[in-house]
């Protein structure tokens, strides 16, 4: 297992490092000039006042050199500075990802505690009336945008109840209520298409599972239903979707820089959003590198548990 571990951790170097030219590839082929958003309309500045910005901000020289200079700050723990306001990089970073890291996390409990369970129940009690509800309701979860129901979500509270979540973040160490309300309504609305998703997997693979000889078997000696169903059956069918948990966190990330935005939670992705608009070039690289990073590290705690569900796997 250790060797298995070990393998998927040297995977992640060239991983990284390729996901790394891409983000400094694609952040410097977006539209508009960080410069002439800086100095704005004033028209008294010159060519060669614009040229020390470029230096005093990183951005002179050729694609190889600016990638190496950013690069190896970032291996030492130094991600540049920020274009609007000079702050760390890795300053902002540090405050807005265990707001993202938390919104994911509570999105994910939400998804799986209640969709493996639906899914169970649905292939136990195939084609009765809770199966049916279920795999609607599945669907309905699968079509339904996470940035839609978050707007619908926050008009319902507010009409219906006349209560809407505090503004302004609130870490749940010092207040622990005031922070859960907070994010109650915007785990909700970006669990519900990977809800429906880990339901219908799992009802999927729970039913060609439960038709496997060994089940038949273990029912054929007597052993209690309960017993089959979670101890023989479902520890089985769950090796699929642990991997489709592990490619749904990706979506999570991507959802939830819209909802973090109408929940004014200033999260990995609202910082993104916001440093794509300001053209901060080093605030946007740190932002998506830090989110690939944080996918590539749930993808390699995907690929242990899947090795620990089934050992067969980690031989190879």
């Amino acid at each position: 297992m250790l060797g298995f571990v070990a393998r998927r951790v040297l995977l992640m170097i060239p991983t990284v490092v390729g996901i790394s030219i891409i983000i400094f590839l694609m952040v410097r082929l977006m539209p508009g000039d960080i410069i002439d958003i800086l100095f704005g309309a004033d028209i008294q500045v010159s060519e060669e006042e614009k040229q020390q910005a470029r230096i005093a901000l990183g951005i002179e020289g050729s694609y190889p050199e600016q990638y190496w200079n950013w690069a190896s700050g970032v291996v030492t723990g130094d991600f540049g500075q920020s274009f609007r306001n000079a702050e760390p990089v890795l300053d902002v970073l540090l405050r807005a990802v265990p707001i993202t890291f938390e919104l994911m996390i509570l999105s994910l409990l939400i998804a799986v505690l209640i969709g493996v369970p639906l899914g169970v129940i649905s292939a136990v009690r195939r084609d009765s009336s809770s199966d049916y509800a279920a795999r609607v309701g599945g669907l309905v979860g699968i079509s339904i945008p996470n940035f839609w129901l978050a707007t619908l979500l926050l008009l319902f509270t507010s009409r219906v109840f006349g209560w809407v979540p505090p503004l302004g973040y609130v870490s749940f160490f010092d207040d622990p209520l005031t922070n859960l309300t907070q994010f109650v309504l915007p785990a909700i609305s970006i669990s519900v298409f990977t809800l429906a998703i880990v339901m219908r997997m799992v009802r999927a693979t729970m039913l060609e599972v439960l038709s496997q000889d060994y089940v038949r078997t273990a029912r054929a000696k007597g052993v209690q239903r309960r017993l089959v169903i979670y101890r023989h059956a479902l520890r089985n069918a769950l090796i699929p979707v642990v991997t489709v948990v592990g490619f749904e966190i990706g979506i999570l990330m991507g959802g939830a820089a819209i909802v973090e935005i109408i929940f004014g939670l200033p999260g990995v992705g609202y910082v993104l959003l916001n440093s794509i608009f300001n053209r901060d070039y080093p605030l946007v690289q740190g932002a998506t590198l830090m989110i690939a990073v944080i996918f590539v590290l749930a993808n390699l705690l995907v690929d242990i548990v899947y090795g620990w569900l089934d050992p067969r796997i980690s031989q190879h």
